[in-house]
């Protein structure tokens, strides 16, 4: 499966492979960081990613799996207004723009900048196939409020010198509710929760990559 992540306002545009099985054929100038299931990441083979210490990092676009919108109406028996859409998009987009935030200069240790130089690499993360319970704009019964997942979704990401434009890296990772399988209210606290840790184990996995592309190993 080929995926494109594009990036329009920047006029980027990437293919990662996602194959499960034989390991992908790299774009020119990338070779392969990791390659398992659920997970790619390429990176620039002529780059010390020592060089870079700072992150523009842009909020992530959401984009919801096809045909989410049907089923939460079919599931709750109303329709959902565009408003309700876009505040769900908007916390979740939310808590993923900290995860980030707090796990790259935590963590990581890089410092998160507002404008391009030496030594900074342009984040563009981007959220697809987002599915989650969606709660707080109508009141379900007991069985649809008790799923065994809170949701799940796919993130892509580009990373680019913020001066040269040269493409650093690319990749992707899918991710699922940590809690998966525990019968738990779907409220928006435990949403919230899910999200978060989904948003945090991404950011995690990431700063491992960018730590393995500093090592050269």
């Amino acid at each position: 499966m080929l995926r494109l992540l594009t990036i329009t306002a920047c006029g980027i545009s990437a293919l990662l492979t996602a194959c499960s099985g034989n390991a992908p054929v790299p774009e020119p100038g990338m070779e392969v960081l990791r390659h398992a299931y659920g997970e790619e990441m390429q990176i620039a083979a002529d780059v010390d990613f020592n060089d870079y210490t700072k992150i523009i990092l842009q909020s992530a676009p959401v984009e919801f799996r096809e045909n989410w919108r049907r089923d939460q109406e079919r599931l709750h028996g109303r329709p959902m207004r565009d408003q309700d859409i876009e505040k769900i998009r908007a916390g979740i987009g939310s808590r993923f723009d900290r995860a980030m935030y707090d796990t790259l200069t935590g963590r990581g240790g890089y410092e998160l900048v507002s404008e391009p130089g030496p030594g900074v690499m342009l984040f563009l993360p981007n959220l697809v196939e987002v599915d989650v319970q969606a709660t707080g704009w109508v009141e379900g019964s007991i069985l649809e409020s008790l799923p065994k997942s809170r949701g799940y979704m796919t993130v892509e990401l580009v990373a680019r010198d913020s001066v040269s434009d040269k493409l650093l890296a690319v990749a992707w990772q899918r991710q699922s509710d940590p809690r998966e399988g525990e019968l738990e209210m779907t409220v928006d606290v435990s949403n919230n929760q899910a999200f978060r840790l989904m948003s945090v184990d991404w950011a995690s996995w990431l700063v491992d990559q960018l730590d393995e592309a500093k090592s050269g190993e």
